[in-house]
């Protein structure tokens, strides 16, 4: 019974997020352009690349890139999480850490901490690595496709914050 409430409360979660998150695009992402790239143009970047593996992580999940938030995704390849609504809600805890103070990070935040308290934990230690990284928030993602992703993840995942990519 309970695992069942478990799973009814996730996919609240899951429902929230899926339904607030176009809403949110269309008021703040309006002006934003998209990128050049799509899955397909990904494929073709080297391997070992931050595009390609942005490409990998897509098919694996069976995603494409949403446009105008592409960094989203972007995001999970460097910090890792996966797209289930709890780590979904790790990431999102992760980027508060780092400084991403955005109306849809906090209520997912917010509402991850009410609907999937089991996971508090996990929330409070993906936010202390994120205030331990870099802040990426503000990464020119689109211009680092082509680099080789091993010293962009040394870098996120590094305990002492140093800024290599800001503003790259």
């Amino acid at each position: 019974m309970e695992n069942s409430f478990i799973n009814f409360r996730t996919k609240i979660l899951q429902c929230l997020v899926n339904n607030t998150a176009p809403i949110y695009m269309k008021l703040t992402k309006g002006n934003k352009k998209p990128w050049k790239y799509n899955k397909d143009n990904l494929r073709q970047f080297p391997t070992g690349s931050l595009g390609k593996e942005l490409s990998l992580f897509l098919d694996k999940n069976k995603i494409d890139l949403i446009p105008k938030a592409e960094r989203h995704d972007v995001f999970h390849v460097l910090t890792g999480y996966d797209i289930n609504p709890e780590e979904e809600t790790m990431m999102q805890f992760w980027l508060l850490g780092n400084r991403k103070w955005t109306p849809y990070t906090i209520g997912t935040c917010i509402i991850g901490f009410i609907l999937i308290p089991e996971h508090w934990k996990s929330f409070l230690n993906s936010f202390k690595k994120g205030m331990k990284a870099p802040a990426i928030y503000d990464w020119d993602f689109e211009s680092m496709l082509y680099l080789n992703i091993n010293p962009i993840l040394s870098q996120v995942h590094a305990t002492s914050p140093f800024l290599m990519y800001k503003n790259y």
